[in-house]
């Protein structure tokens, strides 16, 4: 498969936030998103078998991994591979996706779901029918990520997560709109909405920098 990086680092999003893992960045996407901080993930790439992955990702003193992108599920059959793999050797599992490809077989096997719901300012759109079969199947096991830049992003996330209820959700600021997360707080609070508000903490802490 194309791999874009392999690093470790801890989770700077969601709630896995600060969790030691070892990234297994794919590369390649089917969207572009505006503020999208991986664009270097979106071709090129360095081709890899499972088993060289796994070899790689073993010399970390870390049995945790979060497979990201780009879009991994671009690559669902080396996926299936490398998750059935290394379930077998017993990692903890996180697979990052964009809510565009559902794949029952990898989500089965891996431990968490994290599903990025695009808003408007993102100028791409998720599937909702996909959104709606995680929702029906894996709930128990997945987290509805919102990055929200304006009012617009709140008010489209505020009505897709009354429309899909996940158990979990995560209203996540837009780096470059930071500054708009106070906003989201007062927001949340005054609209009662059931989320956790989470910052990106590995920017806070390294910056936008790759590899980390």
């Amino acid at each position: 498969m194309k791999v874009s990086e392999i690093f470790y680092s801890i989770e700077g999003e969601g709630i896995a936030i600060g969790k030691p893992q070892v990234f297994i960045r794919l590369t390649d996407c089917n969207l572009r998103c505006t503020w999208c901080d991986t664009k270097s993930a979106s071709d090129n790439g360095k081709l890899m078998t499972a088993d060289e992955i796994i070899t790689q990702v073993s010399t970390y003193p870390c049995k945790n991994v979060s497979i990201t992108g780009g879009e991994p599920l671009l690559q669902k059959q080396e996926v299936l591979e490398l998750v059935t793999k290394l379930k077998s050797k017993d990692f903890w599992i996180q697979l990052n996706t964009n809510g565009t490809i559902f794949n029952e077989d990898i989500f089965r096997i891996i431990d968490l779901l994290t599903i990025d719901c695009k808003c408007p300012s993102s100028m791409m759109k998720s599937d909702v029918s996909i959104l709606k079969n995680v929702k029906e199947s894996f709930d128990q096991k997945s987290q509805l990520k919102f990055v929200i830049a304006n009012d617009e992003d709140f008010e489209y996330a505020e009505k897709m997560l009354a429309e899909l209820n996940f158990e979990t959700s995560i209203f996540q600021p837009e780096w470059r709109n930071k500054k708009y997360a106070k906003k989201i707080v007062e927001k949340v609070k005054t609209h009662s909405i059931n989320t956790r508000i989470i910052i990106q903490q590995h920017k806070v802490i390294w910056g936008n920098k790759k590899g980390k």
